[in-house]
C-alpha cells in the first residue's frame, strides 16, 4: 500500500448526530493531527427527507466544530464502507455504538458490518472512554506467528511511521495451544515459563518474519517484542492495561461470522482501550 501524500490524507469518522458517536469526533481529530491529515465525517440519510432535515442541521454543526462532513443516503453500513475506498482515506474512525452513552461490550450491528468489510483500518472507540485518549504513541500489535497475519502487518507498520509511534509485539501461548496449520507459522517457544531456553531464537525468528513482511516499509518504528503465557483475549486486554498501551491492533481474518474473531471479541469485552482493527488474508 502506497501511502498518500500528507495534504491528501484523510480520517473518515462515521457519525450518526448521536452523543456516543460524537465521542468519536475529538479522538479522530487528535489523531489526524498526528497523520497530518483532515478529518472528515459523514452522515449516512434513511430517506431524502432526513438527509434534508437531519443532514442540514449536521451540516452546520460540523461547521461549527471545524471539519467537512459528507453526506449519504441508503444503508449505513453498505455507504460508509463504500466511502471508505475513497483515495486518501488512511483511517477510518466510528464507536462501538451509535445513539446512548452506554458501556458497550461488543460491536453494534453497523459497526461491525464496516469493520467486516473495509479493507482500511478502523479505529474503535468505546464512547464511555473517549475523554482519556491522549494521543497514538504505543501500539499493542498481539501476533500469532502465521504468515498471513504477519503480512497483514504491513499497513501497520506504515500507520505507525505515520504517527510517528512504537510497537509493542505480543506473542500469547495458550494453554494446550495447537501449532498453527498453515504453513510456515512460528509457534511458540516450548519453554514459556522459562524464556532462556528458547527465547533468543525465537525472538529473532520473528523479528525476521516482521522484516520480510514489511520490507519496504519505514524503517522508523521501534520494535519490542513480549511472550505471554495464558488465555489470548486475557493476557491481551491484561498486558495493555499494565503496560498502558494507547491502542490495540488486532487483524481480522474472518468477517466476525457467529463463533469467529473470538480473539477482538474478547479484547473488546474486557478493555476501554482504543481497538484498530485491520483486513487480513481470510481463512
Amino acid at each position: 500500500m502506497t501511502r498518500p501524500a500528507a495534504a491528501s490524507r484523510k480520517v473518515l469518522v462515521a457519525w450518526d448526530g448521536s452523543l456516543a458517536a460524537a465521542t468519536a469526533l475529538p479522538v479522530a481529530k487528535l489523531v489526524a493531527r498526528q497523520l497530518g491529515a483532515q478529518v472528515e465525517a459523514l452522515y449516512v440519510a434513511s430517506d431524502a427527507q432526513d438527509r434534508e432535515e437531519r443532514g442540514s442541521l449536521l451540516l452546520r454543526e460540523a461547521k461549527r466544530l471545524g471539519f467537512g462532513l459528507r453526506l449519504a443516503t441508503g444503508d449505513a453500513a453498505n455507504e460508509i464502507v463504500r466511502w471508505t475506498e475513497e483515495p486518501g482515506i488512511v483511517l477510518v474512525a466510528l464507536t462501538t455504538h451509535g445513539r446512548d452513552l452506554e458501556v458497550a461490550y461488543r460491536l453494534g450491528g453497523v459497526a461491525g458490518r464496516i469493520v467486516a468489510r473495509t479493507t482500511r483500518p478502523v479505529l474503535i472507540v468505546k464512547p464511555e472512554s473517549a475523554n482519556t485518549v491522549r494521543g497514538l504513541k504505543r501500539l499493542l500489535v498481539p501476533v500469532d506467528g502465521t504468515p498471513k497475519t504477519a503480512a497483514a502487518l504491513h499497513p501497520v507498520m506504515e500507520l505507525a511511521a505515520a504517527l510517528g509511534a512504537a510497537i509493542d509485539l505480543l506473542y500469547v501461548a495458550a494453554p494446550d495451544q495447537k501449532a498453527p496449520e498453515e504453513r510456515g507459522s512460528v509457534t511458540a517457544p516450548r519453554y514459556v515459563d522459562q524464556p532462556q531456553h528458547e527465547w533468543p531464537e525465537w525472538a529473532a525468528e520473528v523479528v525476521h518474519r516482521l522484516a520480510t513482511c514489511c520490507a519496504g516499509c519505514p524503517e522508523e518504528v521501534p520494535v519490542r517484542i513480549f511472550l505471554a503465557q495464558g488465555e489470548v483475549g486475557d493476557e491481551i486486554a491484561r498486558f495493555a492495561m499494565d503496560n498502558q498501551e494507547d491502542a490495540i491492533v488486532l487483524v481480522r481474518r474472518s468477517r466476525f461470522q457467529p463463533e469467529r474473531a473470538k480473539v477482538i471479541r474478547s479484547v473488546l469485552r474486557q478493555t476501554s482501550c482504543l481497538m484498530i482493527i485491520v483486513g487480513g488474508e481470510e481463512t
